[in-house]
């Protein structure tokens, strides 16, 4: 088992110290059209038996036994799926600040309004208060809020004169320390300290967007270098914020794993051809995944009254990118930069989603992807027995509609349901 694997291990067993009655008494899910995995033949008439916070039994009506003593939820024909992933958060709105002393009530109506509300019982957070984020790891940890399994890179790395221009006022407003780094020496040291804290990840931003005539400014490559060493060294890996080809650049020669995003820029202005054969194969090579968090770019657009026509270029530019990335075998996961942006919603990433990819893939990108991806892919990701009981019921099935994954019924956690209609 990974370092990253025992400490969610360690979390999801505290996380339901003070449920007692979700252990000792049994949940079936009956009656659903399940989908195990994104590859797995779909199972109807579905029953899923867990207890103690895992998947006991998985199969037809006709298969699996229910105890008598079992809470039973009906999920006339509903389809559920694994716990879904968001890969791309960012514990940033203000109901979530103060995390060590707010009131419970108010960071969990936060959270679900904000994460389990959409299905995600795993998020990683790629870039906050490294000390508010922990904070709030705990409390979920403990069982005081109900809320999914955090992973964060806490505070992050930006170029010396880098502050992106979007958050400037918003670090200021908060008190934030100065993020940006000058020297190689400066940034390892720092990254150590954040790591030996417990976060779980780096997160550079190898293009940052500055605004005025630099537009975009790429970290020094010794610098990201630095940074992504420190992570590798603890088997963790590195996210990073591109914007374009040259922080794509700095990403893939520093040894990134993950680009949070597709690089058309958010003043409308992309890459002329889009990600060549040649960048591509690049990123493969270096075993990369990408985050597109499409629907970033609309709210982006919305901000800025950016002409439609700019928009619709600029969309047709990320679907394209997305879909020849993941054609050539890369590693899509779901991410929607959620925390920063404040479209909850993710009915419109599913939309966008679906014009480069199938269900199966959104699916996967929900799922097995990050599990695998990111060391949990022994107990989390698929709907089997021994895996953690995460689970989301959808009123809607994704096979005729990818939207449908944004319909969800109830979000179950470690056999919890932690929010919806049967809670």
């Amino acid at each position: 088992m990974s370092a990253i694997a025992k400490v969610a291990a360690a979390m999801l067993a505290a996380s339901f110290a003070l449920s007692g009655e979700a252990f000792a008494k049994p949940l079936a899910i009956v009656n659903a059209q399940i989908y195990p995995s994104p590859n797995a033949p779909q199972i109807r008439d579905g029953v899923v038996l867990m207890q103690d916070g895992k998947i006991v039994k998985v199969g037809t009506r006709s298969e699996v036994s229910v105890p008598k003593a079992a809470r039973v939820i009906d999920a006339h024909g509903a389809v559920l799926t694994a716990g879904f992933w968001n890969s791309h958060v960012h514990i940033m709105p203000l109901d979530l600040m103060g995390a060590k002393t707010a009131k419970a009530a108010t960071l969990e109506g936060s959270i679900q309004a904000m994460l389990t509300r959409w299905g995600f019982t795993t998020v990683f957070d790629l870039a906050s208060s490294t000390e508010n984020t922990l904070a709030l790891r705990e409390r979920i940890a403990s069982g005081e809020i109900l809320g999914p399994m955090i992973l964060t890179c806490g505070d992050p790395f930006f170029p010396e004169g880098g502050t992106p221009i979007y958050v400037r006022q918003y670090l200021a407003d908060h008190g934030w320390a100065n993020e940006e780094v000058s020297t190689p020496e400066a940034a390892a040291d720092r990254a150590v300290r954040q790591l030996d804290r417990g976060t779980d990840a780096v997160k550079i931003f190898a293009g940052a967007i500055v605004g005025g005539d630099i537009g975009v400014l790429p970290m020094r490559l010794d610098i990201a270098k630095a940074v992504v060493a420190q992570a590798h060294k603890r088997g963790k890996p590195a996210f990073a914020h591109p914007s374009n080809y040259a922080g794509i650049n700095v990403a893939i020669d520093s040894g990134v794993d993950i680009l949070a995003h597709t690089t058309a820029t958010e003043d409308g202005s992309h890459d002329p051809y889009g990600w060549t054969p040649e960048l591509i194969k690049r990123m493969r090579a270096h075993n990369m995944a990408l985050t597109p968090t499409m629907t970033l770019f609309e709210w982006e657009a919305k901000k800025i009254h950016q002409k439609p026509e700019v928009l619709a270029q600029t969309i047709k530019l990320i679907t394209s990118e997305v879909k020849d990335f993941s054609a050539a075998g890369g590693e899509i996961l779901f991410g929607t930069d959620v925390g920063y942006t404040d479209a909850y919603d993710t009915t419109e990433e599913y939309r966008l989603m679906s014009g480069g990819l199938d269900w199966r893939q959104i699916l996967a990108s929900l799922t097995t992807s990050p599990a695998s991806r990111f060391g949990y892919a022994a107990h989390k990701g698929r709907i089997a027995p021994g895996m953690d009981a995460d689970l989301v019921l959808l009123d809607g099935d994704p096979a005729k509609d990818p939207t449908a994954f944004a319909r969800v019924r109830d979000t179950i956690r470690g056999g919890l349901v932690i929010w919806g209609k049967d809670r």
